[in-house]
């Protein structure tokens, strides 16, 4: 969840090139409708040289970084892409931005999901200036057909707001993006195709999101994806924790999270709570018009504050976890929550020792609580000393691609 010097590249500045666009329709030639695939419009290209002048900087710094260079070998190609998804019973079409390797060839799928954002045009299709988040891109060229979700709410579904940390819309709409993609294989055009092989990694809010997916598709979708490995980073894994110690805490540095929860759970009807059962005025009447899609998490809040004992009232804060006014909240939080399962496919967590926006308890306790389950399953926890929220991201995202160049073969 939050941003500091390096979390614009993983969480809120997401993502990515520069240059005129141009349409590319459907393949004419296709005698198959698509189901899910709407469209897609070419962004840029990029080349192995450019690739690698985005990753040399950072040797220094990540040393890992040192271990993905010799794996890139391709240029890429940029395309937004828009297809056929649901939230709950209306229709909808989402987008997101697509990352192919140029040359053909077969590749797998590595999506990558980004962290909070609450501004419109920071979306992956329609963000094009960061030079730092064009490194997520930059992986295509190590052999990955890359997949960054805009998230439901973004890109081109601003008819709905987002439904945000929201297990069941998250799962669904970046699955139909995946759907999509594979799709879009079948495009003489693109020049690629893929494997079976799905990848998975994401940060703070991506980091909830990521494990979202890898449960829903080792428990439901397994004929459909098969999940090599995935990679999580500092994700509330457990809402219903975080929320609890947000609002019985005294300070808490990022209010905007908790503000975001609240209406992007009420805006799917998640629970039918007002504001006001939950925040103080002058607060709850503020909160809808504050995530407008243009305010930034620091301007959202500017306008809240940080002290718990005024954000919220009395009664939330003694009662959250037992009052019958907020049942329905807890089983909202409760059923968008991870909880250990016997995973299948290896699993990574990271989480910085330091970070005051989601306690490190969350990665900690996930992990504990799948190691207590089975102590063979393939999950590894690393605890990084000394990073926050914002510092651990980067080091985070080279450390996943690293092992699963590993795990592919490269």
């Amino acid at each position: 969840m939050r941003r500091y010097y390096l979390l614009s590249f993983l969480l809120l500045g997401m993502l990515l090139f520069n240059g005129c666009s141009s349409n590319v329709a459907d393949d004419p030639t296709s005698e198959v409708k698509d189901k899910y695939l709407v469209g897609y419009t070419f962004v840029k290209s990029v080349t192995t040289a450019e690739v690698k002048t985005w990753f040399a900087p950072y040797q220094s710094i990540y040393p890992d970084v040192a271990e993905i260079l010799p794996a890139v070998k391709y240029g890429l190609k940029v395309y937004s892409v828009t297809y056929n998804t649901t939230l709950g019973t209306k229709k909808l079409v989402a987008s997101g931005l697509v990352c192919i390797p140029e040359g053909g060839g077969t590749w797998p799928m590595l999506s990558f999901q980004n962290g909070t954002n609450t501004v419109n045009a920071n979306a992956p299709s329609l963000s094009a200036s960061s030079y730092m988040v064009q490194l997520i891109s930059g992986f295509t060229a190590t052999g990955f057909v890359v997949v960054l979700p805009d998230y439901l709410g973004f890109g081109s579904s601003t008819e709905v707001f987002h439904p945000y940390l929201h297990q069941e819309s998250t799962v669904s709409s970046i699955l139909d993006l995946f759907r999509a993609v594979k799709e879009m294989s079948g495009k003489s055009d693109l020049n690629m195709k893929l494997s079976s092989d799905l990848y998975l990694m994401g940060y703070s809010q991506g980091g909830l999101s990521t494990m979202q997916l890898h449960k829903a598709i080792e428990t439901n979708y397994s004929s459909e994806f098969k999940l090599k490995a995935v990679g999580a980073g500092a994700g509330p894994y457990n809402l219903s924790m975080i929320t609890e110690q947000i609002a019985t805490t005294t300070t808490y540095p990022q209010p905007y999270y908790i503000a975001y929860i609240m209406k992007g759970f009420k805006s799917v009807g998640a629970f039918q709570n007002p504001y006001t059962d939950f925040f103080n005025e002058p607060y709850a009447s503020k909160i809808d018009g504050l995530f407008n899609g243009t305010n930034s998490g620091g301007a959202i809040n500017g306008q809240l504050t940080n002290n718990m004992t005024q954000l919220f009232t009395p009664e939330f804060r003694s009662t959250l976890t037992t009052g019958a006014k907020y049942k329905e909240m807890r089983d909202a939080l409760a059923a968008s929550s991870v909880t250990a399962w016997k995973i299948k496919t290896p699993l990574v967590l990271t989480h910085g020792l330091v970070d005051t926006d989601v306690t490190p308890l969350m990665s900690q306790q996930l992990y504990n609580d799948l190691v207590k389950l089975d102590p063979s399953l393939p999950v590894t926890y690393i605890p990084m000393a000394g990073y926050d929220h914002g510092g651990a991201s980067a080091p985070s995202l080279v450390n996943f691609v690293k092992r699963f160049l590993v795990i592919r073969g490269n």
